[in-house]
């Protein structure tokens, strides 16, 4: 009978007990005949203890294989649950492994679309999508709407995967279908520019309104717009102001409405009582407009823009601090046309007399940068009113 076990030239729970050199293979120490009673007793419990230990160990291998299993089948049912398709993809960008919602959004079964470069499904081609291709560049996480070949539109999340040493392993793509809210969006954009054009219309239509009354002012509040929207934009204010500056120039004289067409075209001086009428119009085109939500203070704007920096200007006397800015910009630009073009009462007086004139009053009259900024625009820029030098 022989007892298997030697290890290492020890025999196993005897480290002291060596191999004798006359006997290097243990042939004598593997004899029965060697071993005391006791001792074989010892080493057969030793080998009993040591048995044990590995059934405890294959035991313990088992249950954390399963436990592997078992978080396997967790993410795989948790990916599964989710309706946003999400991909794992490698270096190379292949698709390692997909939820169902993946296959689902393309028509591929997992085995079609494991192994398959990521851009093929969606734009037909083996070069992926921009995004995937920076993520893994990069190393960041990168967002981009993306089109599938039947025209769906996705929005695609890239997130880089990094092994233990910091390095990009893989990718995670996550895509959400936003085909409906994107329709969604075009349709209210275009319900939005309908609506700007129809805005546009009333606008000036209401202009126009005002216009037909008084012929020789034909023009004149476009071209305040026009001129008060440039000054704006050399004095950097923003497009959302700009566009309220547009929207009030082009119906600062809506008030002159009430005003009688024989007082505005009256080719003589007028009397006290008939400016009385026409330094009414801001009020009145205020009020006009007042009950109109716009998204800028149009109405507050009309209303001052006869006001001047001293308290000398109408209808409310306000001081420098007291009045907009827009105000006193469209004040400026509607003295310069007034003065540049024909009245009934006077002809043109010409664009350099304009410039001179609120040159002149600059700081009393006028806000002197919003002055400074219209010579400049004229001198330096050769801005045109548009009906000619």
């Amino acid at each position: 009978m022989t007892v298997p076990g030697l290890l290492g030239g020890r025999w196993p729970g005897s480290p002291s007990r060596r191999l004798p050199d006359d006997d290097p293979e243990g042939k004598l120490l593997m004899s029965p005949n060697n071993l005391t009673k006791e001792e074989l007793l010892q080493e057969i419990g030793e080998l009993r203890h040591r048995l044990t230990r590995l059934e405890e160990s294959e035991a313990w291998l088992a249950q954390i294989e399963e436990g592997l299993l078992s978080s396997e089948r967790e993410k795989a049912l948790l990916l599964d649950a989710m309706v946003e398709p999400v991909f794992y993809l490698d270096r190379d960008l292949r698709v390692i492994w997909s939820n169902r919602a993946a296959g689902d959004s393309l028509g591929l079964t997992f085995g079609q679309l494991v192994g398959s470069q990521f851009g093929e499904p969606w734009a037909g081609a083996s070069q992926p999508v921009l995004p995937v291709n920076d993520a893994l560049q990069t190393g960041r996480p990168q967002e981009r709407e993306i089109v599938s070949r039947d025209g769906r539109v996705w929005f695609l999340r890239v997130y880089p995967v990094r092994g233990g040493d910091g390095e990009v392993t893989g990718l995670l793509a996550a895509l959400l279908d936003v085909t409906r809210r994107k329709r969604a969006e075009e349709e209210l954009q275009r319900s939005l520019e309908k609506l700007q054009s129809a805005f546009e219309g009333v606008v000036q239509a209401m202009g126009m309104a005002m216009e037909m009354k008084d012929l020789y002012t034909s023009g004149h509040q476009q071209r305040v717009a026009h001129l008060a929207c440039a000054l704006a934009e050399e004095l950097g204010l923003s497009e959302h102001r700009v566009e309220g500056l547009r929207v009030a120039g082009l119906l600062h004289d809506l008030g002159k409405i009430s005003v009688a067409t024989e007082i505005l075209s009256k080719p003589g001086k007028i009397n006290e009582y008939e400016y009385a009428l026409i330094k009414g119009h801001p009020q009145i085109g205020c009020d006009i407009l007042r009950g109109i939500e716009f998204p800028w203070p149009v109405a507050q704007i009309i209303l001052q823009h006869h006001e001047r920096l001293d308290g000398s200007g109408y209808p409310g006397g306000l001081l420098e601090e007291d009045i907009l800015l827009e105000a006193k910009i469209l004040g400026v630009a509607d003295v310069v046309e007034a003065m540049s073009s024909h009245r009934p009462y006077r002809p043109a007086i010409g664009v350099a007399e304009a410039l001179e004139e609120i040159s002149r009053n600059k700081g009393t009259l006028y806000d002197p940068e919003v002055v400074e900024t219209c010579i400049r625009l004229f001198t330096e820029k050769d801005f045109n009113l548009g009906y000619g030098p």
